[in-house]
């Protein structure tokens, strides 16, 4: 099938490709997203292994950015679908930001609070 729906060859310069590199996309927002959502749980079983104590607030916070960026991910999932690709640089630029927090975090839980 070509672009219109039909049978048969596509116009002549179309690409073929045309479209899936926006799937893609969206489809890494998407696992970014459950990527998140895995690391807030394992930042929210850290914590309640450490029984919510003072050193609990780092691993919180943690979780609560991983969250966050779980969030944003998929919000920019589903303006790709949509055919938005507005707002593209900022999304790029958060999600940075808390990815190098996130670590930051966990490097100094790593120090602070060591496993057994």
């Amino acid at each position: 099938m070509n672009e219109t729906g039909e049978q048969g060859a596509a116009r002549p310069g179309a690409d073929p490709d045309a479209g899936k590199a926006s799937e893609r996309t969206a489809l890494a927002w998407r696992r970014t997203a459950i990527s998140s959502m895995v690391v807030a749980v394992l930042f929210l079983n850290h914590a309640a292994v450490d029984d919510w104590r003072a050193t609990g607030t780092a691993p919180l916070a943690a979780a609560g950015a991983m969250l966050a960026l779980a969030a944003l991910c998929l919000a920019r999932n589903h303006s790709l679908h949509a055919g938005r690709r507005d707002g593209e640089r900022g999304a790029i630029v958060m999600t940075t930001v808390a990815v190098v927090l996130v670590a930051a975090i966990a490097a100094g839980l790593g120090f602070v609070d060591p496993a057994p």
